[in-house]
């Protein structure tokens, strides 16, 4: 059902190798929309999903080397017009995302090195490396002995 409490019929308007077109009698909100597109992209990658007619519908494009099964497709626009509450999956990370994160993770431990290595020799200084490893978003990992310290500070009772 749908916020207004109504059914919601779909109906697949037309099916091409590449390509589907479903309608639904009742109007798909953006993060209906973005919910669809994110279960879509999860199932099959590189998936274009685009609203129609208003935003009564929906129109599924993908390679034509993938099939899109339209009953899938169906189930998951009806449940996200069923959804009461939409929380839907994150947005998968975008490859220039998924390259800066990698980027960075490089960049940490090429300036820790160089930090050690700061730390041990005299004419290298290694806080300015720490520092910008620091900014990136470097903290070193807590130990089993660091979790347990707050427990045993506690007083018993």
């Amino acid at each position: 059902m749908s916020r207004s409490g109504a059914l919601s019929a779909l109906v697949i308007r037309h099916q091409l190798p590449h390509r589907l077109r479903i309608h639904c009698t009742t109007e798909i909100s953006a993060a209906q929309l973005e919910l669809i597109r994110n279960q879509l992209e999860r199932i099959h990658p590189g998936v274009e999903v685009r609203a129609t007619a208003h935003r009564h519908g929906v129109v599924i494009s993908h390679h034509p080397d993938r099939v899109v099964c339209p009953a899938l497709a169906a189930d998951l626009l009806q449940a996200a017009l069923d959804a009461q509450q939409l929380h839907g999956p994150a947005t998968p990370p975008t490859p220039l995302e998924l390259w800066l994160g990698e980027t960075r993770q490089g960049s940490i431990k090429v300036l820790m090195a160089l930090a050690i290595a700061g730390w041990a020799l005299p004419i290298l200084p290694g806080t300015p490396f720490f520092l910008m490893a620091w900014w990136l978003g470097w903290r070193p990992e807590k130990s089993e002995e660091a979790q347990l310290e707050p427990a045993a500070l506690q007083p018993g009772t």
